[in-house]
């Protein structure tokens, strides 16, 4: 700033005929100084302070955004969702379906893993029901004696497994089932289970006649399918 005023006063004065002074303040100022004004880009200590700097105004620091500015996953703030009749809710729950004993000899045998993945204890009073997608809709019946004598308590993260026995008599006697419906938790049998989720069967499909039978939710896996090999 101090050069460009030196500049423009220096062709003030020659203008007015003071030949000896323009001369002067020509030396004083010396040539580098008269080319560089124009050329030099301004600075950020060029802009007179009352006007606002371009980068702070560009955008908020990072300091400066709210660590809550993205919601979560509904729930996780207030607290989970209550599922029906107080059992583990179905946005909160995953199920996994895998051989109850390796299927070399019996492939008629299946486990089922729920996990607790929301961030409250949730419990699982009933059994799992389900539907066979067979385009019969038909349900699969509990085993009524595997019914424990606690109430199943879920912490976050923890497992809960069920026993599915597909049948009993040969593959010829059942029908070929690749999905099955599972209602949502709590739900009643004779209540509508579209609302719960398909779990997919093992390889291309287990073959299910109408003895198909599933445990209650149990806390241990070998609780859950020992009822699967009583006959």
């Amino acid at each position: 700033m101090r050069t460009l005023r030196q500049t423009t006063h220096a062709r003030t004065l020659g203008a007015l005929g003071l030949a000896a002074t323009a001369l002067l303040t020509a030396a004083a100022c010396g040539p580098s100084d008269d080319k560089a004004g124009p050329t030099a880009p301004p600075t950020a200590s060029a802009f007179p302070s009352g006007t606002p700097s371009v980068a702070p105004s560009a955008s908020p620091s990072a300091s400066a955004v709210p660590s809550t500015s993205e919601p979560g996953r509904p729930g996780e703030a207030e607290g989970d969702s209550t599922g029906i009749d107080g059992n583990c809710p179905g946005d909160y729950t995953e199920v996994k379906v895998e051989w109850a004993v390796p299927p070399t000899k019996d492939d008629s045998k299946l486990l089922l893993t729920v996990t607790n993945t929301g961030t409250k204890p949730c419990r699982l009073k009933t059994h799992p029901v389900l539907r066979l997608k067979d385009g019969h809709g038909r349900l699969v019946a509990v085993f009524e004696n595997s019914k424990p004598q606690k109430e199943v308590t879920l912490a976050p993260g923890q497992e809960a497994y069920a026993g599915l026995l597909l049948r009993q008599g040969g593959k010829d006697a059942g029908s070929l089932v690749k999905t099955m419906a599972l209602a949502p938790h709590g739900q009643r049998p004779d209540h509508n289970t579209g609302e719960g989720v398909l779990l997919q069967m093992p390889r291309s499909g287990v073959y299910v006649d109408d003895k198909a039978r599933v445990t209650y939710w149990n806390s241990s896996s070998e609780a859950a399918v020992s009822p699967l090999f009583v006959r």
